[in-house]
């Protein structure tokens, strides 16, 4: 891995991780976190991802700067999962610290908003059925490793789908048997 790869990554990723973690914490202070509003819970999903794309694509655009202005489809690829998982680094630190320091109650809080959500269809069950489908989601919850992985993950593929995205629109024009 070449020196301007690196710090381009690791630059970007570092940015990239602290503006989630920054969305995270203005979701919180404004109340809007544990939203039961679909429409809402969606337009917060797409800032998160515009932020993504942005930091990535300004990740890329600065890979292939220091390229000499070549860019492949795997270069953006590369590039968008490495600061994807950099960036999922901080973010699986800032979620375990929030779900055991900052909100310990946060899987309640979750647990509550989907037995609110499935509420027409708790009508139906008998008091015994739902409690054994809440002891089965309390069961369900991710243990403090399983959190810091899972910000990982996702990072990695959120980044690899962007990235691969970019690499593609921002990718050099070569000649038809180069094309990625």
């Amino acid at each position: 891995m070449d020196t301007a790869f690196k710090n381009i990554v690791i630059k970007n990723g570092l940015f990239l991780g602290a503006a989630l973690i920054a969305f995270e914490l203005i979701k919180y202070a404004t109340g809007i976190l544990y939203t039961s509003n679909t429409g809402l819970s969606i337009l917060l999903w797409l800032v998160s991802v515009a932020i993504y794309a942005y930091f990535i694509f300004v990740a890329v655009g600065q890979y292939k700067a220091s390229n000499n202005d070549q860019l492949t489809v795997v270069d953006g690829l590369k590039v968008g999962a490495v600061v994807g998982v950099i960036a999922g680094v901080l973010l699986g630190i800032y979620n375990v610290l929030y779900t055991t320091v900052i909100a310990p109650d946060y899987y309640e809080q979750v647990m509550a908003l989907a037995t609110e959500k499935l509420g027409p269809m708790l009508e139906n069950m008998s008091e015994d059925q739902v409690a054994i489908m809440h002891e089965e989601m309390l069961k369900a919850k991710p243990s403090v490793v399983a959190t810091f992985i899972y910000s990982i993950i996702g990072g990695a593929i959120g980044g690899l789908i962007v990235g691969a995205i970019i690499g593609f629109v921002k990718k050099s024009k070569t000649t038809k048997g180069n094309d990625l």
